[in-house]
């Protein structure tokens, strides 16, 4: 009895045009994932760079959305709204690509 074909799966790689539109949609929401947790963090950071006192005040540590100061809102909720949101980008673009086949 001969077995099937070996296939290899390689992410930097992809030998099939499936998996070509698979990594396709991983690269998409990983990239959307990296900017939403670094570049919140980040944009936090460095909009305190500016404070003399050195304590990293700035208008996002100043001002308050829904009770919380902003910053702690935009990582602590926001982020977590975006992970929820980028489950929905990768349901509908890994839909729009199997709708293709």
């Amino acid at each position: 009895m001969d077995s099937p074909p070996r296939l290899e799966v390689n992410f930097f790689r992809p030998s099939t045009p499936n998996m070509q539109n698979e990594v396709g949609v991983a690269r998409i929401v990983l990239l959307f994932w990296f900017i939403l947790s670094c570049g919140v963090p980040m944009a936090i950071w460095l909009a305190g760079l500016g404070d003399p006192s050195g304590l990293g005040r700035s208008v996002l540590t100043e001002t308050r959305f829904l009770g919380f100061p902003l910053h702690y809102w935009l990582v602590a909720q926001g982020c977590t709204i975006g992970y929820v949101l980028l489950c929905k980008l990768y349901c509908m673009l890994w839909d729009k690509k199997v709708r293709r086949r």
